[in-house]
Parts: structure tokens; sequence; C-alpha cells
């Protein structure tokens, strides 16, 4: 009878020995294996002290698998799993009963900080390692320079709710699944999901792709997945896709890879990497040489010296170092005689000894392509939003170096975001120029946006809808931090504006164009003139008991006049002459701009003109002392301008051009302003 658990101190033999308690002494030396390897050294950074094996675990992933084929096989494999749980503390099998026995939350949370993670070890012989959880780095940990997704994975361990943050790996089965596949399936993983359970096991996306591909074969074992069937596999996920070739044979392609790469693990977005491999001899076991290989990218690091990526590899392990080399010499010294095509830069993978020091690289990848599954609604590819940013820039420098004059670097980032968390984030930052335009601007639900930097001071951001199409504008607005800074860049564009002349030939893929037309300056239309001269408009705060006679409004039909009249302000309202000083009328300007003037009775007020709609400034008229006065004492339509006494004095110029006949001398402010 086995034992429900079982602990021992981590180190190699244990490890072997634990999973050979559970599955016999014929199951493979789980030491021998590559990856184990790789988990081990990676385990030894967070200097892991104890394994825990629970010998009788019900993977999902597995068991989907298992339905799907090994059932099927004459030599029954079984459907149950093991599931190694790794901490890095001390406890041994009294200390962990009295976990169960005793619950306390001062301890849980001593074993919730201890906890690295699990590892499910699959019944098959060889291909053995199943959905592996470990925990990252704290170096990825609020790095301006370094950053990887992850999510939250909750792990019941007997009752004890432990969890880690991370994104899961696995090795492929070579049956019901090849290296693409558990790369859809890292992807998919890594993506913003509420529920991970929904993602699909490596027999569904197998499936998924090649049941709906002419000439695919519909059998297992799956040897692999090529790049059209990948992008079946996301399209049955309901994902979008962006999908790049990568360009080898020129050094400077680099920088352009990674500023892809970069730009999607900012905006959440894991990456597909098409390679081939190219390694020296001793290592020909991990994959036939030059063959296509395909790689999850998840997280990257940014030097000034050397810029790397880190990525999920189902023949190594999780979060695997590659450092970008454009260095011939080393390219050539894995690659030399091996292929015919000029390379000039790749991928170098690095890795630890198990004293943890870095070793020379011994593979290399060439990049081939990218695909990137994103959400149903993303049109735009990040590379249109890079190839603008870059117009900008060199226009930038193009200007000032034919003016003779130095300019100040300036650099971009660029990231796909929810308008929601963009907005709620530029609420909090002080000093927008423009803050409550971009705020109060309707917006695509994702928007990406490019952030653009000077010596780490913000300039501005520019906003593109993410669901607009390539030939389209998908200028969404620009937020503006530093006014000098945005106009000395914008400057050049404002050039290219008046002159109609771009210092570089368009691509064509990008929104330059619409960018610099964006600057033109607005025409004033009729609308935007009200909205200087009476105010921008605003809806009644509250409507007065006596306003209302159950549910039907009290409108009153007052005069209501748009230009100029013939009249006299004595002729229409002569019982403001009669010497009453209590006596007055009321009048607000429309939303469409007309003077509308009536009488409050019953506390029957301003918004019984308008008929309970928007309107702009509004107040009271008094005749006293020979003298018309206006003030703007509409507590529900004037009380927060904050330059109502100015808005006032339009509206006074108002009343004289529409009674015409009125002397300038004979009507006044008042320049009173509700609080």
């Amino acid at each position: 009878m086995q034992s429900d658990f079982l602990l021992c101190e981590f180190a190699k033999e244990t490890l072997s020995n634990l999973v050979k308690e559970r599955f016999g002494s014929e199951f493979p030396d789980i030491n021998s294996k590559y990856q184990i390897k790789y988990l081990y050294r990676y385990l030894s950074d967070f200097e892991a002290k104890t394994i825990l094996l629970e010998p009788d675990y019900v993977d999902r992933d597995f068991l989907e698998d298992y339905s799907r084929y090994y059932v099927k096989c004459f030599n029954q494999y079984g459907d149950r799993c093991a599931r190694l749980h790794f901490f890095s503390k001390d406890i041994n099998h009294p200390e962990f009963q009295s976990y169960l026995y005793e619950y306390s939350t001062e301890k849980h949370q001593t074993l919730q900080d201890s906890y690295i993670g699990f590892i499910v070890i699959k019944p098959l012989p060889k291909t053995f390692i199943g959905k592996s959880c470990l925990r990252l780095y704290k170096s990825f940990d609020n790095s301006d320079y370094k950053k990887a997704l992850s999510h939250r994975y909750k792990v019941n361990l007997f009752g004890l709710s432990l969890h880690v943050d991370t994104v899961a790996f696995q090795e492929q089965d070579k049956v019901v699944s090849a290296c693409a596949t558990t790369s859809i399936w890292s992807a998919l993983q890594a993506l913003d999901k509420k529920d991970l359970r929904t993602v699909p096991s490596s027999s569904e996306i197998t499936l998924a792709a090649i049941n709906h591909v002419v000439d695919s074969h519909n059998s297992f074992p799956n040897k692999g997945l090529t790049n059209k069937q990948i992008l079946r596999s996301l399209d049955i996920q309901k994902l979008r896709n962006h999908k790049f070739n990568i360009d080898t044979r020129s050094s400077t392609e680099s920088d352009n890879f990674f500023n892809i790469v970069k730009s999607y693990l900012n905006s959440d977005l894991p990456l597909i990497l098409g390679a081939d491999v190219y390694w020296k001899e001793e290592h020909a076991q991990l994959i036939s040489e030059g063959r296509g290989h395909a790689v999850t990218i998840l997280g990257y690091k940014e030097l000034k010296r050397n810029n790397y990526l880190y990525i999920h590899d189902d023949r190594i392990g999780p979060f695997a170092r590659m450092r970008i080399v454009t260095n011939n010499k080393e390219v050539n010294s894995l690659i030399e005689g091996k292929t015919e095509a000029s390379i000039n830069w790749g991928l170098m993978l690095e890795e630890k000894d198990e004293h943890g020091n870095w070793q020379d690289a011994e593979q290399l990848l060439i990049p081939d392509s990218l695909i990137i599954p994103n959400y149903r609604k993303i049109r735009i590819p990040s590379e249109y939003i890079a190839n603008t940013c870059n117009s900008v820039i060199q226009e930038y420098i193009h200007y000032y170096h034919e003016l003779g004059e130095g300019c100040p670097a300036v650099t971009f980032d660029i990231e796909l975001i929810s308008s929601a968390i963009y907005k709620s984030s530029l609420i909090k930052t002080p000093n927008v120029a423009n803050k409550e335009e971009i705020l109060c601007k309707p917006l695509a639900k994702y928007i990406w946006c490019a952030k653009f930097q000077s010596e780490k001071l913000s300039l501005f951001d520019i906003l593109f809808d993410s669901t607009e199409i390539p030939q389209g504008d998908a200028i969404a607005g620009i937020s503006i931090y530093d006014q000098s800074g945005f106009d000395a860049i914008i400057r050049p564009l404002k050039v290219i504006l008046e002159y109609d002349t771009l210092h570089e030939v368009n691509s064509g893929k990008d929104f330059l164009i619409p960018l610099i037309r964006s600057f033109q300056t607005e025409k004033d239309n009729y609308f935007a003139y009200l909205d200087k001269q009476f105010g921008k408009p605003r809806a009644p705060k509250r409507i007065n008991k006596q306003e209302l006679s159950g549910d039907r409004l009290h409108n009153q039909v007052g005069i209501s006049y748009y230009g100029k009249q013939d009249k006299c302000l004595k002729n229409d309202f002569p019982e403001l002459c009669n010497g009453d000083q209590n006596e007055f009328k009321i009048w607000v300007i429309s939303l469409d701009g007309a003077l509308l003037i009536g009488e409050e009775i019953d506390r029957r007020g301003h918004p019984t003109l308008t008929g309970f709609k928007s309107a702009r400034i509004g107040g009271e008229l008094h005749y006293k002392n020979e003298k018309w006065i206006i003030n703007s004492k509409s507590g529900r339509y004037s009380a927060d301008y904050e330059n109502g006494n100015e808005l006032l004095a339009n509206a006074r110029n108002k009343f004289l051009e529409i009674y015409s006949n009125l002397s300038p001398s004979d009507i006044e402010i008042d320049e009173y302003h509700p609080k």
C-alpha cells in the first residue's frame, strides 16, 4: 500500500528515487533527462530543501490526452499521475502532518513563503514531464529592464491552499503533441485569462490544428505542426494572430526583432518563435539538427551591451535564457558549414552548471518567424506603430540637423493596453497638459500606446486604435506630459504639414500621414465657438419638486432669440420698468446658442425654459436705476464654471447683439458666481 505522501531532502538521487517509488523500478532514471538536469539547476537557484511526492494525482491535461490516445494502448500506462512539490525550507513528516492536523495561519504562511512550485510526472516512459509550475526569479519583480509574463496558479495540496506565480511548462510527449503544440499550450497559459482551466490539452490543440488543413493526417503520433496549422489552432481558440517573418541576414534586423518581442511582452502577450537549431555535436540528442523548432517567448532583459529572451523550450525547461548575438564569430562557431544561407545573428542558449555559474553557449537558434496570439478585436500589428514612431524620430533628428542644432536623444516604448487601464493610470498622473481631453475621449477597448521619453523624462504618449484597418486613421489621441518637449519633437511634422514634404519615403506600413494631419489647426465650428463663449453644456443639477406634476415636467413658453431683433427690452418686458426692485426675469443660453428668457414662478426656474435639457450659462435679468443688469444666478446651470464672469460678459454681448437698439451703456453685469 503506497503512502499518502513522501518527503525527502532535495537532491538528484532523491528526485529519481521518489518517482521510482511511485511508478516502479523499471521507470527510467529521470536524472539522465536533459530537462531534469535543467530543472534541478533551476530549483537549486531557489535553494530548494525539501521534495514532497503526491503519489496519486489526477492531471486534467493528461486525462484528456489519455482518453484520446493512451487508453487504447495494449500496454496500459494508467491515467493517474504523480506530483512533486518543492519547498525552500526543511520539512519532515511530523512537521508536515502538523500542517494538516492543526491549521495555523502563521504556519500556513510560512509554508507558502517557502513554496517553489510543482512538477507533474506522467506515467509515460521517457516523456514524463507534465504540467510544471515553478516560481519566477525575484529579479523579474518591479524591474525597469526585465520582464516576464506570469499568472497565479492555485494549488490544493491535501487541503492546503498554496499558489505560485509563473507560466506552466511541459515537455512534448512526441505522440499527441510536438514542440509546436507545447509552445501553443504555453502561450495559451500565458495569455491573460481569468480561468486557466479553459486552456485546451495538448491533444485538443493538435487535433484543432490538423483537422482543418488540406493534406493533413488526422492521426497520432504527431510529428509537428506547420505555421499554417499553428495559426489554425489559434483560430479555433477564437484568437487573432499577428505573424512576422524574421530576416537573419542583416545584423541590424536583430534590433527590430527585439523591439517586436518587447512591445508584445510589455502588452502581456506571449510569442511563438519558429527557429532552426544548431549546436555542438555532444547535444545532438536534443533534436534533429537544422529542423524547424518552436518555443514560447515569455520574457526579456534589456541591457546596454546585450539583450536577452526567456523562453519555454520543451527540450530544455521553463524560462531558459537566450542571448541575442550579432557577433559573426560567435554565430559562425556553431553554424559554419551547416547552412548555405548567410546568417548574421541568432539566439544563443545560455545555461548554468551545477554550481550556478554561466557556461559557454553550445546551442544557437536561428529565428524564422514570430506568431503572436492575441485578442480578436486587435487588428493592427505592432509593426505599424513602431514604423510610425521611428519615422517621427527620424524627422525630428533630420530637422534639427539641417538647422545645425543639437537635439536630445528620444526613445519610445510600445505596449498594447486596455483603454480603461490606461485612463485609470492617467488620472493618477500629475501635470498632464490635456488630461481631461483624453480621459473624456471615447477610445477602443484596446489601444496601442507609444510612450516617448528623453533621458527618462516622459514627454508624451501617442495612442493608436488597435481595431482600425491598416489603411485607416488609427490616431486616437496624444497625452502630453512635457509641453516643451512635445512641441520640439512635433515641430518638424508641422513643417511637413505646411510644405507637404517628407524627409523619408513613406513605407505605407505606418500611420505617419494621419499623425501629421492630426496637427492641423481645427477649423472653428459653431459649437466650439459656443463652448468658448458661453461655456460647455451642463445638465441641470436637479429638478425642484414644484417643476413636476406627477410624472410630467412643467415647461414654459418663453422668448427664444437666435440673432438680431428689431426690438427693445423695454417693449418685451415693460413690467420690469415699473420700479419694483424684486421683479426679474430668468435667462439662459441654450445648447444651440439661442437666448431664452422667461420667468420664475413658484420655484419653477431655468430648466423649465430649456425643457430640462443641457444648456450653457444662465442667470437673472433686472432693471435698476435706468439700467439693465444681468447676473449668473442659476445654481443649476452656472454654478461650476470656473470662468463664470468671463462667460457672463459674453452673455451681455449676446443681449446687445439681439437687442440692437440697446446701447452698451444701458446694460451691465453683476459679477456674481454661485459657489
